[in-house]
C-alpha cells in the first residue's frame, strides 16, 4: 500500500516537473521569436524619450551612434514627443457611452438591459476604465499594440460577510491594462487573439505577492531583464525580489474541451486547471484578454506604431538641423587661415580672436586671415520645412493653431473646418478604441453572468445627479448585445453638436403635432447643451414617465384611479407602450383596466384643453 502511494507521488512528482518544463521552454522559444519586434518597440521608446542617436545594429541589438568628428553638433529636436502628445490627447476625448439591448422587447428584459448598463457604468468606475484606457492607448500608439486583461477579483466588491477568519467579498470584474512586451502568442502571423491556441501572459511579480496569491514560496527569478514588463538579457537590472510569472492559456481542443491555465514562477507549479472563463460567445471559455492595434499590420499579430514611420523623419530633421548650426557655427566663429609656421597655432586655436588680442606672426609670412564669409544656402530652410510637412503628413497631427500657414485664417468656421479635417485623420484610431470598449464591456457581462451570487449593490447618477442603488444578480446579464450609444467623439465636435440641435429645432422636426415643444424633449435639448439648470421644470417629466412605468403593473393586476399629480400626455403614451409591448401576454381583463386608465388620461387631456379655449 506504501508503495503504492509512493509511486502516485512519484508521478505527479514528474507531471509537475514535465508540465513546468514544457511551459519554461515554450516560454523562451516564444521569446526569441518575438525578439526583433522587442528590439523595435524599444527604439521607438528610445526616440519618443529623445535618445535619437541609437539604432538596432546587425546583431539586433540596440547601440548607441558615434559621431564621426568631435565637433559636430548632436542636437536632439523631437518632434515625435509632441505629436504623441497631440495624438494621446486627442484620442482620450473617446469614451462611448455603453448601452445594452434587451434580448425582447418583454419590459423585464428591458429593465434588466437597464441594469446590465449601470452593472457595466460601475465595472467601469471601480476600474478607472478611462485611465486604463489611455495606458493601453499609449502602449498601442508606442509600441503598435497594448492589451485589456478581464478578471473575476473574489476580493473585490463590497464586504458581505466573515468566514474562516477572512471577509468575504461579493466580486468584481477587474480591467488591467497590459503592455505588449508581457504577451507572448503561439503565433506571430496570426491577426486575431481569438485565432491563437495559446498565449502566454509574462510578468515580473514580488515573490511575496507570489506567496500572498497561491500560497507557494518561490526563489527570485534572475533568467532575464525587466523592461516595461518584457524579459530579454541578464546585462540588464533585475530586482532581486521579484519572479517571472508565466501564465499560458491554452485554447479548448479535443484533448482539453474547456482549455487549460499553467501558471509557472521560480521552477514551480503554482496553477494547473480549464480556462477559468465563460467569457466566449455562447458561454464558451475562451482568452480574458482585449488587443487594442494602432496600425493593423496584415498576417501579424503586433500590430505597428506611427513613431516607426516617423523615425527615418527625425533622423533627417536631426541632420540638417544640426548641419544648419554648423554652418552658422562657421558664421559666427569664422575659419582662419595661416601660413606654415607663421604664428602660434595651439594658442591661436584655444584662445581664438578675443577682442584686444594681439597677433603676432613671424616675419616676412602672410599675417592670418579670415576665409571669406558664405551665405546660408536655402537648401536647409527649404529641407526642414519640407521634413516639417512629412511629420504633419506621417503623423496626421497639426496644429492648427499655431501653424503659420493658418495663421491668417481668422474665422471660427474656416478654423472648425481645419479642426475637423484633423480630427477625420484619427477616426480610424478611436473607432479601434471604441470596439475595444465594447469587447471589454461583453467580457465584463459574461463574468457578471458566471461568477455573481446573490444580488449586488450597484451605484449610479440619475438624470438629475443624484447617487442612487439598483440591486442586480446574474440574470441582469443575460443579455451581453452592447452597443455604443453615441457617436465617435472625433466625428463631430461640441460645437457642431449644438449646431445640429439648432438645425433640426428651426427645421420643426423637434415639435409635436400641436406645434409645440413636448417638456421632455425640451429638457433633453437643453441638457446635451449643458443649461439643463435653466429647465424650469427640473426634470419632471423624466420622473413622470418613471411614475408611470412603475404603474403598468398595478394597473394590470387590480386598476388604478388617475391621479391629480399625473401628467395626462406622457402617462398616456407610457400606459399605451407598455400595451403594444405587452399586447399578446395580456388577459381580456388586464386589457380592460389598462384601457380604461388610458381613456381617464385622455378625456382629462381634452377636458382640460377645452377649460383652456373658454378661458381664452
Amino acid at each position: 500500500m506504501q508503495d503504492k502511494i509512493n509511486s502516485t507521488k512519484n508521478d505527479e512528482k514528474r507531471f509537475v516537473e514535465e508540465i513546468v518544463a514544457e511551459v519554461t521552454a515554450d516560454f523562451k522559444k516564444r521569446r526569441a521569436a518575438r525578439l526583433p519586434l522587442e528590439r523595435k518597440w524599444e527604439l521607438n521608446v528610445n526616440f519618443l524619450n529623445g535618445n535619437q542617436y541609437c539604432d538596432i545594429n546587425a546583431r539586433g541589438e540596440i547601440s548607441q551612434e558615434e559621431s564621426r568628428f568631435f565637433w559636430q553638433s548632436r542636437g536632439v529636436y523631437n518632434h515625435i514627443a509632441p505629436i504623441m502628445e497631440s495624438r494621446l490627447a486627442k484620442l482620450a476625448k473617446v469614451s462611448p457611452i455603453i448601452a445594452v439591448r434587451p434580448r425582447s422587447e418583454d419590459d423585464k428584459d428591458v429593465m434588466k438591459a437597464g441594469v446590465a448598463e449601470k452593472l457595466i457604468s460601475g465595472a467601469f468606475k471601480v476600474n478607472k476604465m478611462e485611465e486604463v484606457a489611455k495606458e493601453v492607448t499609449a502602449w498601442s500608439e508606442t509600441c503598435g499594440t497594448g492589451f485589456y486583461k478581464i478578471v473575476w477579483d473574489n476580493d473585490g466588491g463590497n464586504k458581505i460577510g466573515f468566514k474562516n477568519g477572512k471577509d468575504v467579498f461579493e466580486g468584481e470584474v477587474k480591467i488591467l491594462p497590459v503592455s505588449p512586451f508581457e504577451i507572448f502568442p503561439d503565433n506571430l502571423y496570426t491577426e486575431k487573439i481569438e485565432n491563437c491556441k495559446s498565449v502566454i501572459h509574462a510578468k515580473a511579480v514580488g515573490v511575496s505577492d507570489i506567496f500572498d496569491l497561491y500560497g507557494v514560496t518561490v526563489s527570485p527569478d534572475c533568467d532575464g531583464g525587466i523592461y516595461g514588463g518584457a524579459y530579454s538579457d541578464k546585462e540588464n537590472n533585475y530586482p532581486s525580489e521579484y519572479a517571472l510569472v508565466m501564465e499560458k492559456y491554452e485554447a479548448p481542443c479535443s484533448e482539453f474541451p474547456n482549455g487549460r491555465l499553467i501558471t509557472v514562477a521560480g521552477g514551480k507549479l503554482l496553477y494547473y486547471g480549464e480556462l477559468p472563463y465563460l467569457n466566449g460567445d455562447n458561454k464558451k471559455r475562451t482568452f480574458p484578454f482585449v488587443k487594442q492595434t494602432s496600425v493593423l499590420v496584415s498576417g501579424s499579430f503586433f500590430g505597428a506604431s506611427v513613431i516607426e514611420r516617423l523615425i527615418p523623419v527625425q533622423r533627417a530633421y536631426n541632420a540638417v538641423k544640426n548641419r544648419k548650426h554648423e554652418f552658422l557655427n562657421r558664421l559666427s566663429m569664422g575659419v582662419m587661415t595661416v601660413e606654415d609656421g607663421s604664428v602660434d597655432t595651439d594658442d591661436l586655436s584655444e584662445e581664438g580672436l578675443n577682442p584686444g588680442k594681439v597677433l603676432v606672426y613671424r616675419q616676412g609670412a602672410n599675417p592670418p586671415e579670415m576665409m571669406t564669409d558664405a551665405v546660408m544656402p536655402p537648401d536647409f530652410t527649404e529641407e526642414e520645412n519640407k521634413l516639417l510637412n512629412e511629420f504633419v503628413t506621417i503623423s496626421g497631427v497639426s496644429d492648427v493653431s499655431s501653424s503659420s500657414k493658418n495663421a491668417s485664417v481668422s474665422s471660427g468656421s474656416a478654423l472648425e473646418i481645419l479642426i475637423r479635417q484633423d480630427n477625420e485623420r484619427l477616426v480610424r484610431y478611436a473607432e479601434t478604441i471604441r470596439s475595444c470598449y465594447l469587447k471589454v464591456a461583453k467580457l465584463a457581462l459574461r463574468l457578471y453572468s458566471q461568477f455573481l451570487s446573490g444580488v449586488k449593490a450597484v451605484k449610479y447618477q440619475d438624470e438629475f445627479d443624484a447617487s442612487k442603488i439598483v440591486y442586480a444578480d446574474s440574470s441582469a446579464a443575460d443579455s451581453d448585445d452592447v452597443y455604443a450609444e453615441n457617436e465617435n467623439e472625433l466625428i463631430y465636435t461640441e460645437t457642431q453638436k449644438k449646431e445640429m440641435i439648432f438645425k433640426l429645432y428651426e427645421s420643426g422636426l423637434l415639435f409635436s403635432e400641436d406645434g409645440s415643444v413636448r417638456p421632455s424633449v425640451k429638457e433633453k435639448i437643453l441638457s446635451l447643451l449643458g443649461y439643463k439648470e435653466l429647465d424650469y421644470k427640473k426634470g419632471i417629466s423624466v420622473l413622470q414617465e418613471n411614475k408611470a412605468r412603475k404603474e403598468n403593473e398595478i394597473i394590470r393586476k387590480q386598476g388604478l384611479d388617475i391621479e391629480i399629480i399625473d401628467d395626462d400626455a406622457v402617462h398616456a403614451d407610457e400606459h399605451i407602450r407598455y400595451v403594444l409591448c405587452e399586447y399578446d401576454e395580456l388577459k381580456p381583463d388586464e386589457k380592460e383596466r389598462l384601457f380604461a386608465h388610458i381613456a381617464a388620461h385622455k378625456e382629462r387631456a381634452e377636458n382640460t384643453e377645452k377649460e383652456k379655449g373658454e378661458n381664452l
